[in-house]
């Protein structure tokens, strides 16, 4: 992907966030979301000397690659090299994986040595990976802390440290995979990630082609995502403002990922959810968290438990995972397509609503009511959608809430219908999930946001004044 590379080198930084993530979604073949992830990269990026380059290089990447012909002969690429020990090894099936993700101190660790403990046929090979120099995690799988009876040989266990398999290791990662693969001796593979990564790039590394179109498809495939939950901290991480960097736990130097969205990424893009630690909360807490998954994710398969004791068909051998409708599984997508029915979860108080009209925002009342105020999100813990604005007609925002995190940025321009249908005619289009949701009163004040009649007549002039409120979220 040479357009791709080009941008990398023109922002060593940022790439490590925007691009990467982008990187994932084109090669699971999600367009759209990988051109809404380019955007917010263009307009978050701090440094702007070479903004306009690395969009010249990123702004057809999509279609050049739907359209590509075979590239010319490019260096060996890890992927080329791990195909090639798995060829040589005469490896004619897949590996099925298993990934296990979730916050620090939901259960991982528990759930995996259940997984190697357990009464199964299997013979299962463990990855885990750990962001720190030390893998605790490791250590405690192996059986050398606590007394705990599970013992791996090395040729089963890797460790992965000093970075995160979404990023910084990814091609350390597929090295170890070929390398357990063409051994022949293990059924099945499962991952831990570090409790700070993101589950779309790992479950992308195994569909990610190189510059030849080489995959790792036909010999390790992604069967099952699991996000463990703690049943006892997601509700109150809802009402927390903290950044990784202000826990330590930030990736890179420049990563600026808040807590509560790292989260709902582990939760949105999952087939299973463990809803661990239900015993440490009242019944009726437990039941209500259960409904909050299901609606933040419809399609995964949510189950509470106590110390991650979760029967071993539900997370091996699921045969859940999808590519291509992995990117639709979120809650808010589900509403918009209008697919989403989890009625059970209205008995704990849980509900959504979807907002939507084709007039215009007013600048300023939206701003005051987004930003400054807090009656909007009364109740609210997730939101997302599309919406524009009248200071700038031919924009499409991306709106984005979590908790208490409330994000804001360009998605791109509105086209004409024979180049984008989605992106025309302009609409709101918003998504809110919350617990005791109001869809009158979200209606009601976003109704008070729209221009009036009389307002949607005036010259496009009139909204210079308050144009330069949304133009500091542009260049910020």
């Amino acid at each position: 992907m040479t357009e791709a590379a080009a941008a990398i080198r023109l922002q060593p930084a940022w790439h490590k966030g925007y691009l990467r993530k982008s990187h994932a979604l084109i090669c699971l073949q999600l367009y759209t979301e990988a051109s809404e992830v380019i955007e917010q990269g263009l307009h978050r990026a701090k440094s702007t000397a070479s903004l306009l380059e690395a969009k010249e290089a990123l702004q057809d990447l999509p279609s050049k690659l739907r359209h590509s012909k075979k590239p010319k002969q490019q260096p060996a690429s890890s992927i080329q090299a791990a195909l090639s020990k798995l060829q040589a090894a005469g490896i004619d099936k897949a590996l099925p994986i298993t990934v296990l993700s979730g916050f620090l101190g939901a259960g991982k660790t528990t759930l995996l040595k259940r997984i190697l403990s357990s009464e199964q046929q299997l013979k299962v090979a463990v990855i885990v990976n750990d962001m720190a120099e030390i893998n605790i995690d490791a250590e405690l799988v192996r059986g050398r802390a606590g007394g705990q009876e599970v013992q791996l040989n090395q040729e089963q266990l890797v460790e992965m440290t000093n970075g995160c398999i979404c990023c910084t290791l990814r091609d350390d990662l597929l090295q170890e995979v070929a390398e357990m693969a063409s051994a022949g001796k293990f059924d099945y593979l499962v991952i831990e990630s570090t409790g700070i990564s993101e589950p779309l790039p790992v479950a992308a590394t195994f569909y990610m082609p190189d510059a030849s179109g080489n995959t790792m498809e036909g010999y390790a495939h992604v069967d099952t995502m699991v996000t463990v939950v703690d049943a006892s901290n997601l509700m109150n991480t809802f009402d927390n403002h903290d950044l990784l960097v202000d826990r330590h736990l930030e990736s890179t130097d420049t990563d600026q990922r808040s807590v509560v969205n790292l989260l709902i990424d582990q939760i949105e893009f999952a087939d299973v959810l463990v809803l661990n630690k239900v015993d440490l909360v009242p019944p009726e807490e437990a039941c209500k968290v259960a409904a909050l998954l299901h609606r933040l994710n419809p399609t995964a398969t949510v189950l509470p438990v106590v110390r991650c004791e979760v029967p071993i068909h539900n997370i091996l051998n699921t045969k859940r995972f999808d590519s291509d409708k992995a990117s639709l599984a979120a809650g808010w997508k589900q509403e918009l397509l209008g697919e989403a029915h989890t009625p059970e979860s209205h008995e704990y108080g849980i509900s959504s609503c979807v907002y939507r009209s084709t007039t215009a925002f007013h600048p300023q009342r939206l701003w005051t009511q987004a930003l400054e105020q807090k009656e909007l999100f009364n109740n609210v813990l997730r939101s997302k959608g599309f919406f524009w604005i009248a200071s700038h007609p031919q924009l499409v925002w991306e709106w984005s809430t979590a908790g208490v995190s409330r994000s804001f940025n360009v998605y791109g321009q509105y086209k004409q219908p024979q180049d984008d249908a989605l992106l025309s005619p302009p609409e709101q289009k918003l998504v809110f999930i919350g617990v005791g949701l109001s869809e009158a009163s979200v209606k009601c004040v976003l109704d008070k946001c729209l221009l009036t009649h009389d307002e949607a007549l005036l010259p496009q002039n009139t909204w210079g004044p308050w144009a330069s409120l949304w133009d500091s979220i542009q260049t910020s």
